[in-house]
């Protein structure tokens, strides 16, 4: 397993654009309260969603519809903690990658995947990230995504969110320690994985699952379309899931 993601930004962890361009044209708005119960996001995880979240979300929320491609982690993280401890329903429709796998779905009561929806992990700011940062002089990238991942790890021990659900990995580590099994149809190109059930049930425990293996192997997981996919640097998690390592055998990241 290489479990090492190719293109992954420091100040941004994008993730890819797997909406069809003339859906994404559609999104109009970063968020908004569909009902009083049910709110919406679409969108990249940025400042101008946060601020949204921030203005629109409502304490009647019951159920988040998600759609995106994720974004910046310090904005995201903005976002989820505004979702701790409400015991949501988080509903995938489309795509919801990066960080917005990453921080919003772990913090889900139930997790409801639509057909044809994929949900997208790449990684997170971990001290491998750091440390390349270091070695290629960006000092300043570096000292902010130390303090990025000092958050994270903080929002993630909070929310018991498993380390290998952030693929997590610490210098000189070509692969997460906290991932047990293989990924299929993983390359030196791979940037980023599409998590199937067996993963989301072992790295979300605590997470009800409504199952959606069979609509996944229909749609998403179907060969013309995994070609496709595979083309972009799109991999499977088939038979990788989250084992027993904890935020414990992780040392804190450095300060600054």
């Amino acid at each position: 397993m290489i479990h090492r993601i190719t293109g992954v930004v420091l100040a941004a962890t994008a993730g890819l654009w797997l909406v069809s361009s003339s859906t994404s044209a559609a999104l109009d708005v970063a968020c908004r309260q569909q009902t009083p119960e049910i709110f919406v996001l679409n969108g990249q995880t940025d400042r101008a969603m946060a601020d949204c979240v921030a203005e629109r979300l409502q304490p009647t929320t019951r159920e988040v519809i998600l759609t995106s491609q994720g974004g910046s982690v310090g904005p995201a993280l903005d976002i989820a903690e505004r979702f701790e401890g409400k015991g949501l329903t988080m509903r995938v429709r489309e795509e919801c990658n990066s960080s917005c796998a990453n921080y919003f779905l772990p913090l889900a009561r139930r997790l409801i995947v639509e057909r044809g929806a994929i949900i997208g992990l790449h990684g997170s700011i971990d001290p491998l990230l750091i440390a390349e940062a270091r070695a290629r002089g960006e000092t300043v990238a570096a000292v902010n995504a130390s303090r990025t991942a000092q958050r994270q790890m903080a929002f993630a021990r909070r929310n018991d969110i498993h380390p290998g659900w952030l693929l997590y990995r610490l210098p000189g580590e070509a692969r997460t320690r906290a991932l047990d099994g293989a990924f299929e149809d993983e390359t030196t190109d791979t940037r980023m994985f599409i998590v199937e059930e067996p993963m989301a049930r072992a790295c979300l425990p605590g997470v009800e699952i409504v199952p959606y293996q069979a609509d996944l192997r229909a749609s998403v997981l179907r060969r013309d379309r995994m070609s496709r996919l595979q083309r972009r640097g799109v991999a499977r998690s088939a038979e990788a899931v989250c084992n027993g390592v904890s935020w414990d055998d992780f040392p804190p990241p450095e300060a600054g």
